[in-house]
């Protein structure tokens, strides 16, 4: 699933292939790695239950609590900050495969709505509509573990499955008409610097670059992202490559020469001072030490 099952969860566990599962916080605590950034595999619905989860998802940090809904979607630079000790969750994880295999076809407004990267992720529920979404919850996770000989066993998860997605998409369509989306000028400023980043920094790595393409100087640019982030423009740009970097290196699919070129750095030994610069450990000791990549919790 996305959000919250790591590959050998869903390899072992998972019904459908691996593309759809709902687990409990008990089931993905374990998971967890905080402090280490992954890219989600696929989407995923969150509902807390009680505590407060802090985590960041596109340089975005997100504080949440009882009843509240988080959707992660597919590639999502992702970063678990902090767990209460009391914390309880629930999350169903899917891949866009599953809904094409089940025959569920959204028209164009749900899909931009629920599948966009640029969609408001948090909502929160009134007491009614958080029991409704865990008890629905709890009720596929109930069905996924029948014994695979159920009569009907697929039909019966495909079934209640729908009920949940379509559960999600009322809820959001509800609230997220009440979210504020006007900015101001700097946030405005800032989110377009961000945007562009996003897309960009492999290939560029300096602040003048974004300033001129976003028609300010440099120096306002760093002064106005400081003012929205905490961070100049400047250190959101490493802050972007060295988790870039720990995502490739973790998923030990490339080498460290091959990421150095992948974040087009002029040469392996380059890469290895910036990224021992800010980590404190050289790449080939993270890539050793590190598989979050690998087995993302969400």
């Amino acid at each position: 699933m996305n959000g919250m099952v790591e590959q050998r969860c869903m390899e072992k566990d998972l019904v459908n292939g691996g593309k759809m599962n709902v687990l409990t916080s008990d089931e993905i605590k374990p998971l967890m790695i905080f402090n280490e950034p992954f890219r989600s595999n696929s989407f995923a619905v969150i509902v807390v239950q009680k505590g407060v989860m802090v985590f960041q998802n596109n340089f975005v940090k997100n504080t949440l609590r009882a009843k509240d809904v988080y959707l992660v979607t597919p590639g999502s630079l992702c970063e678990l900050h902090e767990l209460s000790a009391d914390a309880e969750f629930i999350s169903v994880g899917f891949k866009k495969e599953y809904l094409k295999e089940q025959g569920i076809f959204l028209n164009g407004a749900e899909i931009v709505h629920l599948f966009s990267s640029d969609l408001v992720h948090k909502f929160s529920l009134n007491d009614d509509e958080f029991d409704e979404m865990v008890f629905s919850l709890r009720s596929l996770k109930r069905k996924i573990n029948l014994p695979a000989h159920t009569p009907h066993f697929k039909d019966v998860i495909r079934h209640s499955f729908i009920s949940v997605l379509y559960e999600v998409l009322i809820f959001y369509s509800k609230y997220r008409v009440f979210i504020p989306v006007k900015l101001n000028r700097q946030e405005e400023l800032t989110t377009s610097f961000l945007n562009l980043l996003s897309d960009n920094f492999r290939q560029e790595k300096r602040v003048q670059h974004y300033a001129k393409e976003l028609f300010v100087t440099s120096r306002h640019l760093s002064q106005v992202v400081k003012q929205v982030t905490g961070k100049t423009a400047g250190e959101i740009i490493d802050e972007m490559i060295i988790n870039e970097a720990k995502v490739l290196l973790s998923s030990h699919v490339m080498n460290v020469s091959q990421v150095a070129d992948e974040l087009k750095f002029s040469d392996q030994s380059f890469f290895g001072k910036f990224f021992k610069k800010y980590t404190g450990v050289s790449p080939s000791i993270y890539r050793l030490n590190s598989t979050v990549a690998i087995n993302p919790p969400f």
